[in-house]
């Protein structure tokens, strides 16, 4: 049955009555933040989406309002910023106004004229706050505990003579903080702030950018007097005596905690009141006795000192706090979303190895930490260990935590609660650490616990989940859940790996930013990201292999050259832009990319370049997997990288309008290409180099394949695929990235999916027939050595399921124009995604019937146009209809449908072309019947 807009236009009308047509702003965001608190770009992005019921509603001009009360949101009294009337269809601004104040509340209103010329309504008013903006707007110093205290706490009270109108209190915590106001915790973000770098010492000259977040304290504080608290712990910034520094892993900067806080606020009677962080503190050690970020948490109960975060409470024997010199660099605004708890497990089942020890199971290998119930004698230490599986007995098999690469550091991922005797019972979870883990082992629990003795919470940053997949093939629903936990578990403030041991930094080499950005609402967290990237960056060009680098010794990571690794950030800056639309970001990364690509041109010798660490992680014949690539040689996927940055920057040139950079750029890709494959192509076989699956498919994903020798590459590597490996790949990170690309583009989508939804090695299967709910760090788990079963490189599998299997990309950047095509129509028997674009939300969703006909619908944001590509099936003479109403029949467009502009066959398709609405296609004739497909 059709319901809503797309039964109105099934019934036959030609449009929707102008009162229901108009086009309405939604989503209005300021930096991809709705309504943010505590901004400190100068020019932040303003961002809206469009409503309408109308098909091909799109916005043809716009103009913001920008303002220091509502009410001031009209053309000619906005006191900030009036945009006037701006033409195009981008619906962003970079605000061009007065310089903004800093602390300062700033509303905003957007109006737009649709395809007709029609003015809508002004949007309703969102907001954006600014923080500090300026080093003189802090008054404070670094304070902390004294020396050795891993987790101290810090008080202060503070007397407000009158109520209050506005309060904010600005602070970095470094490396984690928990704040407290009047005995009540302040927010909900854990592991705050975001990590990122700290100093500009040696042994690197590194950029410095120390996060800084924004609490609204207003309802909190009262007339009278107050009391701020803050407890302290390590994260990246220092660390326990266990954790020395060391030449192959992370070197703490500080050596202890440190906080810089600023309250600022406004009475009702018009006077301030300003608290910053100085020797007027107090200071103590607190219960938490220990913390790592790694290793775990040690909370000793019977160390509480209750009402110490309020006020009246005697501190008379705590110390003056000490000011401390803290990081390098001033404080920058926090811009993306904070780490929360994002969600609380139950355990399914509890193993008992050997009497005295419990282990839950979760279900779900995740990341987070656990949440204690006990009762019990004063003085008993209950210990929780974590790891990814179990051994066949149900003990804990916590290998996976001892390996970390080139360290001896493992991660015990181990806390220990010490009961205060409560005979009402306690409740705990810890603060500074993070586990990645599906078993948990108790030991020390007085008594026999029951299931709700323990919860798992999984923590992560708090970017919506807003994608959406499922198809008939159970398999492959399966294989999007072990990537999406993947993911989930990698979102730590940075793209965090192998959440299950010690290697917990930000690798560069990853393939798979868009597979993100089709399942969360994750602008601001790879943004951020891509600051920390531009940050490591040297004069010279180079990017290291990990960032923020935490590990800044290891592999001698600012003078091992890894082109692929270093190319993350071109990758990162034009995946974002092409999902985002934002010429600001290639602006902003311009200089940086430029120098990355000059650094590896200084790499090459006659425009090839040698070093790298190739198609990482390779299976083998024998079943085992090979960090070193062995079938693929390395100059290749060097010196192809290499040619993909240097066209992706002849892009980004000519969008930014600088047309001599943008024709050298083209030179320079012609000379790479032409020596690529002067060294690498065999044009008798059609095979590059060693014809290894990652080198033909490298080839077709980057265009550097000759037009008179495509089908021949091609050919060999389905024959290598289907022939030679029975549908299984042959390659590694860098390869099955390239295979998700190149197949589909080339018209194999089919034999993607036939690798796909195998489950012998190596494949997703075989991780999913072995137990696994996340992905592992190779194709085999290798079990004797302890690689991570939770990492993200081979991830790229997901964006398939998006793009190929239920058919949805942008074929635009922003989404301007969408294609929705699936390309496995026949071995999937129906399937559907939807995504949020920056235009809104879109979907799509089809079927094959049992009488062969292929029904799909689709939903295009208003703003944005689509192809929708409904494939035949090889079937001559089909029929295509719109709720009922012929679209394409007698091999010609019948036109007439509101919203559908055009159609037309290519490549076993009909192509129809839409502007936005909801549609619902049939294909049907040609001799329907299941079997045509």
């Amino acid at each position: 049955m059709l319901t809503g807009s797309v039964a109105w236009f099934a019934h036959g009308q030609n449009d929707v009555p102008d009162g229901e047509r108009a086009m309405t702003a939604a989503d209005l965001r300021c930096d991809y933040t709705a309504e943010p608190l505590g901004i400190d770009e100068p020019a932040p992005r303003l961002t809206w989406s469009w409503r309408s019921a109308a098909r091909g509603a799109r916005q043809t001009a716009y103009q913001v309002l920008v303002a220091l009360a509502p009410g001031r949101l009209m053309p000619g009294a906005a006191d900030l910023w009036d945009s006037g009337r701006a033409e195009g269809g981008r619906a962003a601004a970079s605000y061009g106004g007065a310089p903004l104040p800093s602390a300062t509340r700033c509303f905003w209103s957007v109006r737009g004229w649709d395809e007709r010329g029609t003015a809508t309504a002004f949007s309703a008013p969102a907001s954006f706050e600014t923080g500090l903006l300026s080093s003189d707007d802090w008054h404070g110093c670094w304070i902390s505990g004294q020396e050795g205290v891993p987790s101290p706490l810090l008080r202060r009270e503070l007397t407000l003579p009158a109520p209050v109108r506005r309060a904010r209190c600005y602070l970095s915590g470094l490396g984690y903080y928990e704040l407290s106001c009047n005995g009540a915790r302040v927010g909900d973000h854990v592991l705050d702030p975001a990590t990122s770098y700290y100093h500009n010492d040696q042994p690197f000259p590194l950029g410095s950018r120390v996060l800084y977040v924004t609490h609204d304290l207003t309802d909190l504080l009262r007339p009278g007097a107050n009391a701020l608290g803050v407890m302290l712990g390590h994260g990246w910034y220092s660390a326990e005596a266990d954790v020395p520094p060391s030449p192959d892993h992370r070197e703490p900067y500080g050596d202890r905690p440190c906080l810089l806080l600023q309250l600022e606020v406004e009475l009702d009677d018009g006077r301030r009141v300003s608290v910053a962080s100085d020797r007027q503190w107090r200071a103590a050690s607190g219960p938490v006795v220990y913390n790592d970020y790694n290793h775990g948490e040690t909370y000793d109960a019977r160390r509480e000192r209750p009402g110490w975060d309020d006020t009246h409470y005697d501190d008379r024997d705590w110390a003056a706090a000490c000011e401390v010199p803290g990081p390098g660099g001033g404080p920058v605004a926090q811009p993306l979303p904070p780490i929360r708890v994002a969600e609380t497990r139950a355990p399914r089942r509890i193993l008992q190895p050997r009497p005295g020890v419990f282990v839950f199971d979760l279900g779900q290998n995740c990341c987070g930490w656990t949440r204690l119930r006990a009762r019990g004698p004063r003085g008993t230490e209950i210990a929780l260990a974590h790891a990814a599986r179990v051994y066949e007995d149900g003990s804990l098999d916590a290998r996976s935590n001892l390996h970390a690469v080139a360290s001896k550091h493992g991660a015990r991922q181990t806390d220990r609660y010490i009961l205060r005797g409560d005979p009402a019972g306690e409740e705990w979870e810890p603060r500074f650490t993070l586990h990645g883990s599906r078993f948990v082992e108790v030991t020390g629990y007085p008594g026999t616990p029951g299931l709700d003795a323990v919860d798992g919470r999984v923590v992560r940053t708090a970017a919506p989940a807003t994608g959406r997949f499922t198809c008939s093939d159970e398999l492959l629903n399966r294989i999007h859940a072990m990537c999406w936990w993947t993911f989930a578990s990698s979102m730590q403030g940075y793209p965090q790996d192998a959440a299950d041991r010690s290697e917990r930094v930000g690798w560069l080499g990853d393939p798979i930013p868009e597979d993100y950005l089709y399942n969360f609402d994750c602008a601001s967290f790879w943004t951020k990201w891509t600051d920390d990237i531009a940050d490591s960056q040297k004069e010279n060009g180079h990017v290291p292999l990990i960032s923020p680098l935490h590990w800044r010794r290891t592999y001698d990571a600012y003078g091992y050259p890894a082109p692929v690794w270093s190319s993350t950030y071109a990758v990162l800056v034009w995946t974002l832009y092409w999902f985002l639309d934002d010429e600001a970001l290639l602006a902003r990364h311009y200089d940086g990319l430029v120098r990355l690509v000059a650094w590896l041109g200084s790499l090459a010798k006659e425009h090839v370049i040698e070093p790298g660490l190739g198609d990482h992680m390779e299976p083998q014949p024998d079943g085992s997997t090979s960090s070193a690539p062995r079938h693929t040689p390395t100059a290749l996927t060097s010196t192809a990288i290499w040619y993909w940055d240097v066209r992706t920057l002849r892009r980004i040139a000519a969008i930014l309008g600088r047309g001599g950079d943008a024709a050298r750029y083209a030179e320079l890709g012609e000379r790479i290409a032409a020596a690529f494959n002067r060294r690498f192509l065999d044009p008798e076989r059609g095979t590059y180099a060693s014809g290894s699956q990652t080198a033909n498919a490298v080839a077709l994903q980057m265009g550097l394949v000759p037009a008179e020798a495509t089908q021949r590459v091609l050919a060999h590597l389905l024959h290598d695929i289907t022939v030679r490996h029975d549908c299984h790949l042959s390659t590694g990170m860098v390869g099955t990235n390239a295979l998700v690309h190149a197949l589909p583009l080339h018209g194999a989508a089919q034999v993607l999916y036939r690798i796909a939804t195998q489950t012998s090695f190596p494949s997703w299967g075989f991780m999913l027939e072995r137990d696994a709910t996340t992905l592992w760090e190779a194709w085999s788990d290798d079990r004797d050595e302890q690689l991570s079963l939770n990492m993200k490189l081979l991830g790229s599998i997901d964006k398939f399921l998006y793009r190929d299997v239920a058919g949805i990309r942008p074929l635009a950047p922003g989404f301007r124009r969408i294609a929705v095509a699936p390309r496995v129509a026949g071995p999937v028997r129906h399937a559907s995604a939807s995504i949020e674009t920056v235009r809104g939300p879109a979907s799509v969703s089809w079927r094959i019937e049992n009488d062969g006909a292929l029904r799909l619908t689709a939903e295009i944001p208003a703003n944005a146009s689509a192809e929708i590509r409904l494939p035949t099936g090889g079937r001559p003479h089909v029929r295509v209809t719109e709720g009922g109403r012929p679209i394409w029949q007698h091999g010609a467009f019948v036109p007439g449908v509101p919203g559908v502009t055009g159609a037309r066959t290519e490549d076993d398709c009909v192509v129809v072309e839409v502007g936005s609405g909801p549609y619902e296609l049939a294909l049907t004739g040609g001799g329907n019947s299941a079997t045509n497909w």
